[in-house]
């Protein structure tokens, strides 16, 4: 709401040349509130006092806050965050973006009552230039000819892009608050994002990647392990890891060939929980084919030996994939397992999620629809698959007019 503005305000030289413009409201708690604006010309002055006005006339504050960026993002992070109805993981990435790069940055610095579009920008750039060294095999620096650590960009365009949506974020908290009259970093520039195709492994690659996990599986550092289960179910079904690692037997029938996506493990706050799925379409039921049927019953079977084997120190979690003890396996942890794969098997670029990846690209090179590709993904949309994986579709589309094409004789 608008407040009530007591009177035009007044303009007055002072004794040392400037000029002082004075104005009186009252507030919407009806506090009287003074303010005082200055300028070296009284056109200045009014100019400041006539800018106030129209502030408090559209319900805005009169003056933006003299809090730091970094200070209310402090306080956006403990008060409407903590109180939104996002997910666990959601908090968590907004609260680690904001703590990472931007308040410890000079843009974290500046006053909401400084702040512009060209800080902003400016923050951007800052966030463009930033450098980490690089590393060889060994873990040592690897240095240039000119005897200079040999350094590459630290932040990717999406990490930038993510920082950014997480500032306008805030900062329209803070216009929502009536500490800024507009956000600035909606008037910059967004950053834009490359796209890149997703990573897929051939068939060699995936065989060879499972193969390595089977045998570490076998005999990892002297002791059994239960990664390959896990690696081949992601890689048969195209799942998302948190969505594999939250699966539990409960919401698998083994003898229906179903298995239910009801939720997605995450670490949050140094604690492993399971959140309701990404997005709507998330929450599915996937047709399970034979060969993973059977892959989740020898599995069970392994469970059951590995529980007996634990005793006392089974955790009965009810996940489908587990430790030795029963509890559900970290993220990290798979991470970790698939890393180790793909390094023995001699594949580079290899992460779980190159997994999913490949699982996708197989169903539309085989000339599933993209609309039931979509949906066992859980994408929210078609558009998102077809987008991620075009080199597939692309393929697929040769394919359906080269049969197009023969059924007529061409």
């Amino acid at each position: 709401m608008s407040k009530r503005i007591n009177g035009e305000g007044t303009i007055r030289q002072r004794a040392n040349g400037s000029w002082e413009a004075r104005l009186a409201y009252t507030d919407d708690d009806g506090n009287t509130k003074r303010l005082s604006f200055y300028g070296r010309t009284r056109a200045i002055a009014k100019g400041k006092l006539d800018e106030a006005r129209r502030r408090l006339e559209a319900g805005s504050p009169a003056t933006d806050a003299a809090v730091t960026v970094a200070g209310w993002a402090e306080s956006w992070i403990a008060t409407t965050l903590a109180a939104s109805a996002r997910k666990p993981t959601t908090k968590q990435t907004f609260a680690t973006v904001l703590r990472s790069y931007v308040a410890p940055t000079r843009l974290g610095r500046i006053t909401l009552a400084k702040l512009r579009p060209s800080d902003v920008d400016r923050w951007l750039v800052d966030l463009r230039t930033l450098t980490k060294p690089v590393r060889g095999n060994d873990g040592k620096l690897l240095v240039g000819e000119d005897g200079e650590p040999v350094t590459v960009r630290r932040l990717s365009d999406a990490t930038i892009r993510k920082a950014y949506n997480c500032l306008r974020v805030v900062l329209d908290g803070a216009v929502r608050d009536r500490l800024l009259a507009r956000n600035p970093a909606a008037s910059a520039e967004a950053p834009a994002v490359e796209h890149h195709e997703a990573r897929f492994l051939t068939h060699d690659e995936s065989t060879a990647i499972l193969s390595a996990a089977r045998e570490l599986d076998e005999n990892p550092h002297g002791r059994n392990s239960t990664m390959y289960p896990l690696l081949a179910f992601i890689a048969a079904t195209g799942l998302r890891k948190g969505e594999a690692l939250a699966l539990r037997w409960e919401h698998v029938d083994l003898d229906g060939g179903t298995a239910k996506i009801a939720g997605t493990l995450s670490r949050v706050g140094g604690k492993l929980i399971v959140t309701t799925p990404k997005t709507t379409k998330s929450r599915r039921t996937l047709t399970l084919s034979p060969g993973v049927v059977a892959l989740l019953r020898t599995h069970r079977v392994r469970q059951l030996e590995a529980r007996l084997a634990a005793g006392s120190l089974w955790v009965d979690s009810g996940h489908v994939f587990t430790t030795l003890t029963g509890r559900p396996v970290d993220p990290s942890t798979a991470l970790r397992s698939l890393k180790l794969a793909a390094a023995r098997a001699g594949v580079k670029g290899a992460a779980v999620h190159t997994l999913r990846h490949t699982a996708a690209t197989a169903m539309l090179e085989a000339g599933v629809p993209l609309a039931a590709v979509s949906a066992v993904l859980g994408h929210a949309r078609a558009s998102i698959t077809a987008d991620v994986y075009a080199h597939a579709t692309a393929n697929a589309q040769d394919a359906a007019m080269k049969a197009a094409a023969a059924a007529v004789g061409l």
